[in-house]
């Protein structure tokens, strides 16, 4: 049998990567973390004696016997205020040996760890980014007085901030691209598509093209923009574009039952 000659894959990307564009991966730190899974994946760390973590509700996976829970609510309305649930959880390794948790997010998602002992100005990120952090790590918000850019580039008047110098673990969906920002340079993406983005970069808003881009071009009236300096995190499918991928929607017949879910799949309005 003839063997079938298969040339090389052509670098298409080559030159997206070389204006400072790179791939994100879910990158482990030796003796801290490490984050296991291409997808939908599972942040497991080591604790040791007395040593903190704190994760969103619904998160845990697993945890060794000595690892005890409470609850926290400090900073509960600057937390909300960023999307994220007024009370968040600590689990504390009580023992005399190492302990071990295991987290997944509580959306299909990636789990993207941020060293923000890096971003002395904080981090900005999409309303409910936030799923836990090891260290000094404060969720709150900040506040958007600009009425475009509240109202047109995606984030709303009160953005998820992001301070202290811990790592922040943040949840993105579908591929997540990272791009570094010079002095002055702008970066236009999509509006829903912004994971999270350096607090010294600048947002703001462009139109996305004439009335028939508008209304049919599938962005609307506004892209997001970004200027630099600083670091940009976007990522491809945002959980918003998931759902309506999905396009289920449960409703009850009338005269059906009290409550419940449909008993079948004919009385699910796809």
């Amino acid at each position: 049998m003839a063997e079938v000659e298969v040339s090389a894959p052509a670098k298409v990307s080559a030159g997206f990567f070389d204006m400072g564009f790179e791939l994100v991966k879910g990158e482990s730190a030796e003796g801290k973390y490490e984050i296991l899974g291409d997808d939908m994946q599972v942040l497991t760390l080591e604790l040791a004696p007395d040593q903190v973590m704190i994760s969103e509700p619904g998160t845990m996976l697993t945890m060794s016997d000595g690892v005890e829970t409470e609850v926290v609510c400090d900073n509960c309305c600057a937390r909300q205020c960023g999307g994220e649930p007024p009370i968040n959880v600590s689990y504390t390794n009580s023992g005399t040996e190492t302990g071990f948790v295991g987290f997944t997010p509580n959306v299909p998602a990636k789990i993207l760890p941020m060293s923000l002992d890096a971003y002395p100005n904080g981090m900005n990120a999409q309303s409910g980014a936030y799923m836990s952090s090891i260290g000094q790590v404060t969720p709150g918000f900040s506040l958007d007085c600009n009425p475009m850019t509240a109202c047109c580039a995606g984030m709303g008047c009160c953005r998820q901030k992001l301070t202290g110098d811990g790592v922040a673990f943040l949840n993105a969906t579908g591929t997540v691209i990272k791009k570094s920002l010079s002095d002055g340079e702008v970066l236009v993406v999509d509006t829903h598509s912004l994971v999270a983005w350096d607090a010294g970069v600048g947002l703001g808003v462009q139109a996305t093209g004439g009335m028939c881009v508008a209304c049919f071009g599938g962005e609307g009236c506004c892209n997001t923009t970004l200027k630099g300096p600083g670091d940009v995190w976007i990522q491809s499918m945002n959980l918003g574009k998931i759902k309506r991928s999905l396009g289920v929607v449960i409703t009850m017949k009338e005269g059906g039952r009290g409550g419940g879910a449909p008993v079948d799949h004919e009385s699910m309005v796809r």
